[in-house]
């Protein structure tokens, strides 16, 4: 027999376990989970567009997606630190030695963005405006990485304005996506 239900889904992944402890290794597990399965898809959709940052509208509403449902303030840190875990194995072809940093500064970049911009406007728009900005600085750090150690990086082939301005354009795509999702759910549960 199946049971109805009135109440939304909970909060957080967290609140789905008996004890504290193990719904917290449960969320970081799954964020940690979600960072490495964005990575894995930014992987296999590599394909030569001369688009740099487009793959931030898949990896940013997976991001998005896991700090709606966990209860962390810094989930999207936890999630890209997933990434960068996977990407410090070979599995994945990535050749850039200090791509998994630029992934954990990212995760930290997006967060710290997320919680200041969400004091002063609606969701929807500090998640995408965080994810815009944030997405945007992997070709900065990059460029100060490249300045630093004379590494050379392929996106900077046509300049530092392009990568800087499709990394914008598909963060705020990313944003927007993974919000809207979270913000869609969320009324569709309330009518439940």
């Amino acid at each position: 027999m199946k049971i109805a239900t009135t109440s939304p889904l909970p909060r957080s992944l967290s609140s789905l376990f008996p004890s504290k402890i193990a719904g917290t290794v449960a969320e970081v597990m799954f964020l940690l989970f979600l960072g490495i399965l964005a990575m894995v898809i930014h992987a296999k959709l590599r394909i030569p567009l001369q688009l740099p940052g487009r793959q931030g509208v898949i990896f940013l509403t997976l991001i998005i997606l896991g700090r709606g449902v966990s209860q962390f303030p810094f989930a999207g840190s936890i999630a890209c630190g997933g990434s960068a875990l996977i990407l410090m194995t070979s599995w994945l072809g990535f050749r850039e030695p200090l791509t998994p940093v630029v992934y954990i500064l990212i995760g930290f970049i997006l967060d710290i963005l997320y919680l200041n911009f969400r004091k002063v406007m609606p969701f929807v728009m500090a998640t995408a405006l965080s994810c815009a900005i944030g997405w945007m600085f992997i070709p900065l750090i990059k460029l100060a990485i490249a300045s630093m150690t004379g590494m050379l990086f392929t996106s900077f082939r046509y300049g530092i304005a392009w990568p800087v301005a499709t990394h914008l354009f598909f963060g705020l795509a990313g944003g927007l996506l993974g919000s809207s999702i979270l913000k869609l759910s969320a009324h569709f549960l309330k009518k439940e």
